[in-house]
């Protein structure tokens, strides 16, 4: 059975529990802090515009304004801050597990590098948006958990 990835969702965080990035901020985590700053050097170099529909979906979340506006406005891949985005997108990942139990973690990203190597695939990997979603695979924690998502530490 053949699935297709919306690509453009993809890039543009949709894979991000941006709730539990929300109560990441709400715990005062130390990612989630590093998340403003990422937020804050994507909008130094954003030209994107705004999204109505991504400003609604992070709205009502406690998350601080910067990080709002960054979301709201991911570039198109082929753009110069697409590289700040994707730090942004991965402080954001960093953010969602601090609130997700250390036992848990291993599936979770085993469902998440493996997402990101099928849209790696479905761009072409060696295309600008293939080699992004790549770059976020690779910038996953524990590259070295095994390939089983059952895994769980003891």
């Amino acid at each position: 059975m053949i699935v297709a990835v919306d690509l453009e969702e993809l890039f543009g965080g949709s894979f991000v529990n941006w709730e539990a990035v929300g109560d990441s901020f709400a715990k005062r985590t130390v990612a989630s802090r590093l998340l403003l700053f990422a937020a804050r050097r994507y909008l130094e170099v954003a030209r994107g515009e705004p999204d109505g529909e991504r400003e609604r979906l992070v709205a009502g979340l406690p998350l601080p304004g910067e990080v709002r506006r960054a979301f709201a406005a991911p570039p198109r891949p082929e753009e110069p801050p697409a590289e700040e985005w994707g730090r942004f997108i991965d402080a954001a990942i960093a953010a969602e597990l601090e609130t997700v139990s250390y036992g848990e973690r291993p599936p979770i990203l085993y469902e998440l590098r493996t997402g990101l190597s099928r849209a790696a695939e479905e761009a072409g990997e060696s295309s600008a948006l293939g080699r992004w979603f790549l770059g976020r695979r690779d910038a996953l924690p524990g590259s070295d958990l095994p390939d089983d998502p059952g895994y769980l530490p003891v």
